[in-house]
């Protein structure tokens, strides 16, 4: 589990359209099939496409009984950068916080460019667009994100979120895209 604690939240920001209440679905039913415990749910305002939308995740390895919205995450995700002008995105932000950040700079550049200073705050950074677009754009760019995160935290073992990929997105999106996911998934895994 995530450091060895017994629980774990996570909160995922971008825009309608871009996957971000699948990604928390898929985390947390690679989680419950893993044996824990998971709420996956999502906030957004009018439901159109290009709309802030955000995702969250709880994780445990005791029943939740909780059902209130996460305040202070353990990891912030962002899918989209564009997210950083919106407040919601620092909302609860703490020192041991951690960052995920879709984007091709390194994270010194992260921190400095969306005010991420702080030397506490642990940013990770991942250009799905550009490892999605090695496999002709045939791959959701949420793909290497939740193989980032399951990297870094551990929460799930990656052929759990393989398998719920494949379970959930076959008749979507066919054998080729969901063959193109399972390997997009692993190669953000083991990127160092």
């Amino acid at each position: 589990m995530f450091n060895n604690q017994n629980a774990f939240t996570l909160r995922i920001h971008g825009f309608g359209g871009q996957g971000i209440k699948s990604m928390a679905n898929i985390l947390a039913e690679a989680a419950i099939a893993s044996g824990m415990y998971a709420q996956a749910f999502p906030e957004f305002g009018p439901e159109r496409r290009g709309a802030p939308v955000k995702a969250y995740g709880r994780f445990s390895l005791e029943p939740i009984m909780t059902r209130a919205q996460i305040e202070k995450p353990d990891m912030v995700i962002v899918v989209d950068p564009n997210a950083f002008r919106l407040e919601a995105t620092f909302e609860g932000v703490g020192e041991k916080t951690q960052f995920i950040l879709n984007t091709g700079l390194m994270p010194a550049e992260a921190k400095e460019k969306w005010g991420l200073t702080p030397d506490h705050h642990q940013i990770s950074c991942i250009d799905a667009a550009a490892l999605v677009s090695e496999h002709g754009n045939q791959v959701h760019p949420t793909i290497p994100l939740i193989g980032k995160l399951i990297r870094i935290t551990e929460l799930v073992p990656l052929d759990k979120a393989k398998e719920i990929i494949s379970k959930q997105f076959l008749d979507k999106i066919g054998e080729e895209k969901t063959r193109l996911s399972g390997k997009v998934l692993e190669t953000a895994y083991y990127q160092v």
